[in-house]
């Protein structure tokens, strides 16, 4: 997998900056959220820490030019601690790690990974590093920026706040190579709400700086204002601020008052006296109250299954991209045999561990494509979301039909 053309990273800034590139999409449209930030900082989640080992992954591979699937079952070590390489995550980096690499290969270029920015130039405060770029060989040449995402909510590539702020980074102030176009790539193989893994789109170098100065600068600027409003939309999700934002709590606490939601109010946070506080916190955080929370979801699924209409929530198709399984184990036995008893660790290894056995014993990728796809499959879903109104997926009006859908197509 690796490239005979140069690749070089650099170390990150000492500390993440409050109003950053991965951020942006959030503080730009909150400009409240980097105050109210200020000195909080959430525990990890496990969907966050398994993201930050996989762009960890992903950096050895694209500096070191190596298979993913190479690392199944080894710790890698990251800025959140260390983590177990499974199968899943090495099958993610693969999509990125190989289209990095394809367009390395079909319009050279350096690539420069985890390299380290600072739009200084345009506003104190704007800095971080991109996951990777591939700068142009010759001036007036195309850049490419790459972003991974590991989660599941999907993301867009075009008009996507945080690769164009990664853009503007990689450009830097005068544009020394004279590029004219940037080509923005999205990674996503995890995400079961998007068409495709790979989502690309192309901006020209002027629309960039434009909307860097017209955008990206007045924004930034917003969040020092003491008294920038907070403005709530589906950027809240990843906020540290949740649990003390007002506007939050009181579109909670508004909510819960309508008349046809029954008698359920909640006191403003700011309001209760520690007592309450600890009382509260340890209730809503108790078995017995996400025992309830876990019965309310299943009976919410229960109902949508069979077709009842619950307000406000819908069934969607889900797009499987995780773990693959054998088929039939019986048949992969017989089409692999010459591996032995390396097929077997007390039962059959998943695909991605078997592909890292075929990948060890220098079998080509295509060859091992051919041999494993006929082999494999993957479990087909649905999901539960919130019937938001633009949302563009449609909703099924239950799981049979959902699975009649998915037979049929």
């Amino acid at each position: 997998m690796r490239s005979d053309e140069t690749t070089t990273t650099t170390a990150a800034p000492a500390a993440h900056s409050h109003i950053g590139a991965s951020s942006a999409y959030r503080w730009m449209m909150c400009p409240a959220s980097p105050r109210l930030c200020e000195g909080r900082r959430s525990e990890s989640s496990e969907f966050a820490i398994q993201g930050t080992a996989a762009h960890a992954l992903a950096e050895k591979c694209l500096t070191g030019g190596v298979d993913p699937v190479l690392f199944i079952g080894e710790t890698i070590e990251h800025e959140a601690g260390e983590t177990e390489v499974t199968g899943e995550m090495a099958d993610g980096v693969t999509v990125y790690v190989e289209k990095v690499f394809a367009d390395l290969k079909a319009h050279g270029g350096k690539l420069a990974v985890e390299q380290s920015f600072d739009l200084g130039w345009l506003y104190s405060g704007l800095y971080g590093r991109n996951d990777a770029a591939i700068l142009p060989a010759e001036p007036c040449g195309v850049l490419r920026i790459y972003d991974y995402k590991n989660g599941a909510k999907p993301v867009r590539a075009e008009g996507n706040p945080q690769c164009m702020y990664y853009a503007l980074g990689a450009l830097g102030a005068d544009n020394p190579t004279g590029v004219e176009t940037v080509v923005i790539t999205i990674v996503q193989p995890n995400s079961h709400f998007k068409a495709a893994a790979v989502d690309s789109w192309e901006v020209s170098v002027d629309e960039l700086y434009r909307w860097g100065s017209e955008v990206l600068l007045p924004a930034a600027k917003r969040t020092e204002d003491p008294e920038a409003p907070c403005v709530a939309g589906e950027w809240c999700c990843f906020c540290d601020a949740m649990a003390v934002c007002p506007l939050k709590q009181d579109l909670a606490l508004g909510r819960l008052e309508e008349p046809e939601r029954g008698c359920y109010v909640l006191p403003a946070v700011q309001a209760l006296k520690p007592a309450d506080v600890g009382f509260l916190s340890g209730f809503f955080n108790s078995p017995d109250f996400e025992a309830w929370r876990k019965a309310l979801a299943a009976e919410e699924l229960d109902l949508l299954t069979r077709g009842v209409e619950v307000p406000g929530r819908k069934l969607v198709e889900q797009r499987s991209w995780g773990n693959r399984k054998w088929a039939d184990e019986a048949a992969v036995e017989k089409a692999l045999s010459e591996l032995g008893e390396d097929l077997w660790v007390r039962k059959l290894q998943s695909p991605a561990q078997v592909e890292k056995l075929l990948t060890a014993r220098k079998v080509p990728k295509k060859t091992r494509e051919e041999r494993l796809a006929p082999l494999v499959t993957r479990e087909e879903k649905v999901t539960m979301v919130a019937a938001f109104a633009d949302d563009p997926r449609a909703g099924q009006k239950s799981l049979e039909e959902a699975r009649l859908k998915m037979l049929t197509e």
